[in-house]
Order: C-alpha cells, then sequence, then structure tokens
C-alpha cells in the first residue's frame, strides 16, 4: 500500500523520510563541482604579490573545520535534499547562519580565485555562487517540510553572513 511519496516523520528534530533526487538537484550539483574545478584552475601564472588573498581561502577553511565540530559527517550531504535520519543542528556556526558550510566553500573558492587572478576563475565563482544558491533555496523548502521548528530557527539566523544576508 505505498502511495510512492517518501515516509516523513518529524521527531527530536530528526528526518526519517527517504526523498528522490531531482534533476535539478543533480544539475546544481554537477554546476557546483564544476565550478570547483573552474576556479581552482591555473589558466595563468600567478604574480608572487597575489599571494595574501589565500587569507580568505584559508579563513574559509576554518569556518568549514568549525562547522564540521558541530555538524558530523554523516548528517549532511552534497545534495539539497535532507538525507535520512538527518537532525537539524543549531549550536556552533548553525546558530548565527543557516549555510556555513556554503559559507565556507564561497569563502575557500573567493580566495583561490583572486589569487588566480584570471577571467575563467572568475566565471567560475560565479557558477559556483549560482549552484550553491540554487541549492540553498531548495534545500530550505525540503527543511521547512522535514523539520516542524525550522521556520522558527528562520527567524533568528541568517542564510550566509551574521546579521547580514
Amino acid at each position: 500500500m505505498s502511495s510512492g511519496a517518501p515516509r516523513r516523520s518529524v521527531q527530536r528534530n530528526r528526518y526519517t523520510a527517504v526523498p528522490q533526487k531531482s534533476t535539478l538537484s543533480h544539475v546544481l550539483v554537477t554546476l557546483q563541482f564544476s565550478a570547483i574545478v573552474v576556479v581552482a584552475w591555473p589558466f595563468v601564472t600567478q604574480e608572487p604579490d597575489r599571494f595574501p588573498w589565500l587569507a580568505l581561502s584559508a579563513l574559509g577553511a576554518v569556518v568549514g573545520l568549525y562547522t564540521l565540530a558541530h555538524n558530523k559527517l554523516g548528517n549532511f550531504g552534497i545534495y539539497p535534499e535532507p538525507i535520512p535520519d538527518a537532525c537539524l543542528v543549531t549550536t556552533g556556526p548553525y546558530r548565527w547562519i543557516r549555510h556555513p558550510m556554503y559559507t565556507s566553500l564561497l569563502l575557500f573558492m573567493l580566495g583561490i580565485a583572486l589569487y588566480r587572478d584570471a577571467w575563467p576563475n572568475y566565471l567560475g565563482l560565479a557558477m559556483l555562487f549560482a549552484a550553491l544558491f540554487g541549492k540553498m533555496h531548495s534545500e530550505e523548502r525540503h527543511l521547512h517540510t522535514a523539520f516542524a521548528d525550522y521556520s522558527e530557527y528562520v527567524k533568528r539566523t541568517h542564510r550566509l553572513l551574521p546579521k547580514i544576508y
């Protein structure tokens, strides 16, 4: 007696559905990883004075590690759909922003693009922004459905930058 729809229960901030991955999800993830390659590709030889831009990448790495200290591997995936048995994390960087891993990746890749300083790298960065913004909005639609208290969480946090956006 299956209706074909994923089963869902919201108990103790745990999501137990197994959602289907949409075509859009596959496109966004493919775009994300393609953009990362384009941003990182050395299209030109870097001048030595570009090195300080990598401090942004280091900051992105620190944000990512801090996030992983609060959202363990296995509680999230690369697709916008929540994984089965996912928990809503609201501690650590999640107290202020809802997508700290996206913030981490954007900071990291921004530092790389500025270091590389070639128009294809900046184009890759724009592609990455588009992919992550698409994933972010899709993910939030799913999280509103998955977690009864997600709307309240949204009211007290920002998406990517504390007190800004």
